[in-house]
């Protein structure tokens, strides 16, 4: 086990229960981590940023301490009240009761102090901070209630590690292994695909296991990203299901070694529809169908419409055309909304390549494959037009670039889209 591991079941706990006492724990050990990441690493990197943050200059000298309150608290002209919130760490239904005499960390400098006061996931009110400022011995007016997340430090220390001089191997370790763990409570902001977001997907899974819920915040945060593009956007219009969060999703599982979403939500499902696919080596944006009565109306149709779309499709690079058997999980089921248990495809046609003169041979080849695999059972027949994104390109982009990469296909599969539903 390496060492980011080793401190994310340091932080989590053996149990990993949802129970106060453990919740509590998480969050006292959380905060000590990061008391001793301000005080071990370069203070003017990173204990630098966190006073710039709250207004503060830097000291020369610096006391920490966790929960038991330093001789300097009561002698500093600044004070501050800092709480610290965010994150989705495990959390009890009921409300927790507030310690007053007890905040979970102070700094204090030559004429500033800093009581700190940390929860996880959840809010703390001005009175429960007021509580603690009395309990420190300042009177009202002598001190300002500041509150921060643990998103806003985990950008801040993230900032601070691409700065450390390589000579540092303190704080470029300490930070490197701080800063994951961040990541696995959900603590920091999504802000691009990483190579972390391919590789849980290898992983064994009982490791993968453990990481199931940071794997579901990262793909509905990843949605909420997609959701932000104008091709998106105008594809959930379809569905009238605007909001991200109403989309279906595919979640990770322990086994699976994939994940998706479906821009529009339950009411794309049951018509063609788009949907976005991250696997271990690749990002896939497409659309398909979800039922074999829209096949069988495509084929209806005639061969003019699959030369149609491979005539559309023909002057995108990437793009292919696959005839796909979804085999259900229990063939003898009568509900066919079921579990797929695997898939294949048996034709795939790359558009782009196709010689001159062969594209009512290939609409051809396509309709009959498809009209061929309707008359068996055993599996739901799709039709899949798709690009495919290599991970070691995704992940080289910026978080700008990469939302680009994704608008582009998106783009050009809405008029494929609007060409199936109007068919």
């Amino acid at each position: 086990m390496d060492i980011t591991r080793n401190l994310f079941y340091w932080f989590r706990g053996p149990s990993g229960g949802g129970d106060p006492a453990s919740c509590r724990q998480l969050e006292n050990n959380l905060t000590k981590s990061f008391i001793s990441i301000l005080e071990q690493c370069d203070r003017q990197l990173v204990l630098g940023g966190l006073l710039k943050k709250l207004g503060l200059r830097p000291s020369k000298d610096v006391v920490f301490s966790l929960q038991r309150k330093p001789p300097l608290a009561g002698a500093t002209k600044r004070n501050i009240v800092l709480a610290i919130t965010g994150g989705e760490g495990e959390q009890t239904a009921g409300r927790r009761r507030i310690n007053a005499g007890r905040p979970d960390g102070w700094i204090c400098g030559s004429n500033w102090t800093i009581l700190i006061e940390s929860k996880i996931g959840a809010k703390i009110t001005k009175s429960q901070l007021d509580a603690h400022a009395r309990a420190a011995g300042w009177r009202r007016g002598s001190y300002r209630l500041r509150s921060l997340t643990w998103s806003e430090l985990h950008r801040m220390c993230k900032n601070a590690l691409s700065r450390v001089p390589s000579r540092d191997k303190t704080t470029k370790l300490l930070l490197e292994h701080w800063l994951p763990y961040l990541e696995y409570q959900n603590m920091a902001e999504f802000e691009r695909l990483e190579p972390k977001d391919f590789d849980v997907f290898n992983l064994p899974d009982e490791e993968r296991r453990a990481m199931l819920s940071h794997m579901r915040r990262r793909l509905h945060a990843f949605a909420e990203l997609v959701g932000t593009c104008a091709p998106a956007k105008k594809i959930a219009r379809l569905y009238k299901q605007k909001r991200p969060e109403e989309w279906k999703f595919g979640e990770p599982s322990a086994t699976g070694r994939g994940c998706w979403f479906n821009i529009g939500g339950d009411p794309s499902a049951q018509e063609w529809h788009a949907t976005v696919f991250l696997r271990a080596n690749e990002i896939s944006v497409c659309v398909l169908n979800s039922r074999n009565h829209l096949i069988r109306k495509l084929c209806r149709s005639g061969v003019d419409v699959f030369a149609n779309i491979i005539d559309m499709t023909r002057k995108w690079d990437g793009f292919c055309l696959s005839c796909r058997r979804a085999w259900y999980a229990n063939p003898n089921s009568p509900y066919k909304g079921q579990k797929i248990g695997r898939a294949d495809d048996p034709l795939v046609v790359m558009p782009a390549a196709l010689p001159e003169g062969s594209l009512y041979a290939c609409a051809t080849m396509i309709k009959s494959t498809l009209e061929r695999f309707l008359r068996d059972k055993r599996w739901r027949t799709e039709l899949q037009i798709r690009q495919e994104i290599p991970r070691e390109k995704i992940v080289r982009l910026s978080a700008k670039r990469q939302l680009a990469a994704l608008a582009r296909p998106l783009k050009r599969l809405q008029r494929v889209l609007n060409l199936l539903t109007e068919t």
